[in-house]
């Protein structure tokens, strides 16, 4: 069997003299080489860093564009203004994690697990979230612009003025999530669980939201021109002229 435990080198700055000390600490990653090269430049486009455990570490500003991260160990990482675009994090753990204002253009976020990551400002324009989980994350102003969410759970997620203009949010889970001044235009909700969710002044302009659950939402003075609630259902609903929708209350 092919061992996969190798010995990496992580580079770690300390002090304003910017000296660079080299410290000995274990990975796992498929690519020893790969991982090496990455702890000590920060940069690694096109990489082999699948399961590497980089959990704790902090790397902001880091390249890894095109890398391969799957099943990796990222909990509680800073990775702060970092380049991620086209980066494969299918399975990752990113529990914790600061990702505020990184961009990451069309990367593969399947299944991973985002649960209460620091995300505001970050770019996942055409990224696939599908089913991942970003329970409790916080995503203020953060771009999904064309991203895939289908199936994602997104309870609880903090994501004022984000951006969601034409994102896929089929079957996805948005209960109690905060949605303020969103830009939800063209946005696919069919079938979302909204229950809870917060829609202030939402711009969801031709968004989908048909089958979606909108008990207890408050869409009040949200923008719903041509958008569509075929068969959704209403109950406590604050609609956008501030009155309550209980259409479909038991």
């Amino acid at each position: 069997m092919k061992h996969r435990i190798s010995r990496a080198i992580a580079g770690i700055l300390i002090g304003q003299c910017g000296l660079w000390f080299l410290v000995a600490t274990s990975g796992l990653a498929e690519n020893p080489n790969d991982l090496r090269e990455f702890l000590i430049s920060r940069r690694c486009t096109g990489c082999d860093l699948q399961g590497s455990v980089l959990s704790g570490m902090s790397l902001s500003g880091a390249s890894l564009e095109r890398s391969n991260l799957q099943g990796a160990d990222l909990q509680e990482v800073v990775l702060i203004d970092a380049f991620l675009q086209g980066v494969d994090l299918t399975q990752a753990n990113l529990e914790d994690a600061s990702l505020g204002r990184a961009d990451l253009t069309d990367a593969i976020l399947q299944d991973s697990q985002l649960m209460g990551a620091s995300l505001i400002g970050a770019t996942f324009i055409r990224a696939d979230l599908s089913g991942a989980d970003l329970s409790e994350a916080i995503a203020h102003d953060a771009l999904f612009t064309e991203a895939n969410l289908v199936g994602a759970t997104l309870s609880g997620v903090g994501l004022v003025q984000a951006n969601f203009g034409r994102a896929n949010l089929n079957q996805t889970n948005l209960e109690a999530a905060d949605l303020e001044s969103a830009y939800l235009i063209r946005a696919n909700f069919s079938n979302a669980n909204l229950i809870g969710a917060d829609l202030s002044n939402a711009r969801l302009v031709r968004a989908n939201l048909d089958g979606a659950n909108l008990t207890d939402a408050d869409l009040s003075d949200a923008k719903i021109t041509r958008a569509t609630f075929e068969s959704a259902i209403f109950c406590r609903t604050t609609m956008p002229d501030g009155t309550q929708n209980n259409q479909n209350c038991p």
